[in-house]
């Protein structure tokens, strides 16, 4: 059983009995340690709250349960009061539920009398309710008004014992475990400890209950029929067993079926919700931009309004018509002054062009002089070439270029350029071309010669090889 589960003692006091005024003794998860030099109290301190405070009898309070008149010598012994009143209380705890019980006393020295009576409540000493009014403690009359609903005041002992052990004993009667408790907390209890108190403890057990025996003699009977069942069923359980096997097959892919449509489902919820959270951000923005843009609307359309109505007004007024003509002449002069600005670039970039075409053309007519004397120079090595292979050719005259000059009015410069439908190289080509073939007929008859001496030397070659074999034969 956990230790929660039991009533565990967690405060007691001691209200004015012995040499103690007012003194609560706390408990740390059900247990207290007193110290002491020896004389100074420890044992009678116990004796007065365990387990006198549960037991209820008087005639048992110190360790042996030897002692009479204990509670009349706590009370009158190292007092000289006539009357004397005080309390033993003891609190336990289980879960947050609390009960206090305690012993009310009074001593009487006139009569030697000593009166007890005892009460039980689940309120807390000193917390909840009080035991005394100005230092006086409480009769048993004035404790039952102060529990009141809350609590009991017993002047019976047998009415208290059966509410402590109702209360915390289950309704089972302590008296074995309090015989066993003084047994073991007497200062002789090694004197015969052989005999009392393994009989002690045995009497201290609860007794077994007829039914729990004919309950455990029962199944012992029956063992035959329980072996013959055991049997059965263990070949039922084999079948069982296998089909216990398929069907957690069958239901772990159902189940596993079911958790993936499950995750799908999960996952397209998630996916929805972050989409459906994604165009309400959106529809939120677009409300908010279409009421920006309404108000901006609103705004432009009111400026327009104010705006065409002082336009219709400036339009009406002299000054306006006369502002308008000195407008319209600026954007004239304006465009006057912009189109003279391109003129002059355009000059300008004439005269660029006519700068660079000047020098291409100087530089073409360099190249074109070059060109000229580089023909002649090769139709004078034809010629040279012509002279000595005795060549019937007729060689063209070396072509000339010819010029006018050409003046710039714009610039001012003056070049000279190749006359009109003049080009020293037209006729040149059908010459050169009249020489070439001039020159492949030569080629071919000069080949045609070589062709001819070449067979006429073989033939002679021949014949002098004729003549030789021919001599040879005569000798």
């Amino acid at each position: 059983m956990d230790s929660q589960d039991r009533w565990q003692p967690s405060r007691a006091g001691i209200l004015n009995v012995y040499q103690y005024q007012d003194e609560v003794l706390e408990f740390a998860g059900g247990r207290l340690l007193l110290r002491g030099v020896n004389g100074s109290g420890k044992s009678t301190a116990m004796n007065m709250l365990l387990p006198f405070l549960l037991e209820a009898d008087v005639r048992k309070i110190d360790a042996a349960g030897e002692q009479r008149g204990v509670l009349r010598s706590w009370m009158l012994s190292d007092n000289d009061d006539t009357q004397r009143t005080g309390y033993l209380w003891i609190e336990f705890v289980r879960r947050g539920e609390h009960r206090t019980v305690g012993c009310g006393i009074r001593a009487n020295r006139s009569t030697d009398r000593v009166t007890t009576w005892w009460f039980s409540t689940d309120r807390r000493a000193k917390i909840d309710f009080r035991l005394t009014e100005a230092d006086v403690p409480f009769s048993a009359d004035v404790l039952r008004t102060e529990l009141g609903v809350h609590g009991q005041v017993y002047s019976s002992t047998a009415e208290y014992r059966a509410e402590i052990a109702r209360r915390f004993f289950g309704g089972t009667d302590p008296t074995a475990y309090f015989r066993l408790l003084h047994q073991v907390r007497n200062p002789r209890v090694g004197d015969r400890i052989d005999t009392d108190l393994p009989r002690t403890l045995r009497e201290a057990l609860p007794p077994v209950p007829e039914d729990a025996v004919s309950d455990a003699a029962q199944p012992l009977e029956d063992l035959e029929d329980h072996r013959r069942n055991v049997t059965d069923l263990a070949a039922t359980g084999e079948a069982l067993d296998g089909v216990v096997e398929t069907y957690t097959d069958y239901a772990r892919r159902v189940l596993m079926t079911a958790v993936e449509g499950a995750a799908a489902g999960v996952d397209a919820a998630r996916t929805a919700a972050h989409r459906l959270d994604r165009a309400r951000a959106a529809a939120d923005r677009t409300v908010a931009a279409r009421e920006e843009a309404a108000r901006a609307v609103g705004e432009l359309t009111d400026e327009h309004a104010r705006a065409g109505a002082e336009r219709q007004g400036l339009v009406s007024l002299p000054e306006y018509s006369a502002h308008a003509d000195l407008v319209r002449r600026r954007d004239e002069l304006g465009r006057a002054e912009t189109g003279a600005d391109t003129l002059g670039a355009v000059r300008e970039r004439a005269q660029a062009r006519t700068t660079t075409a000047a020098a291409a053309a100087g530089a073409a007519r360099g190249q074109l002089e070059s060109d000229l004397a580089g023909v002649a120079g090769h139709l004078r090595e034809v010629a040279a070439a012509a002279r000595t292979a005795a060549a019937p050719v007729r060689l063209p005259d070396p072509p000339a270029l010819v010029t006018e000059p050409r003046h710039d009015e714009a610039g001012g410069t003056t070049v000279d350029v190749p006359e009109v439908d003049d080009d020293p190289t037209t006729d040149l080509a059908s010459e050169v071309t009249a020489v070439a073939d001039d020159l492949r007929t030569h080629r071919g008859t000069v080949r045609d010669l070589r062709e001819r001496a070449a067979a006429a030397e073989r033939e002679a070659t021949a014949a002098e090889r004729a003549d030789a074999e021919a001599a040879d034969a005569r000798e």
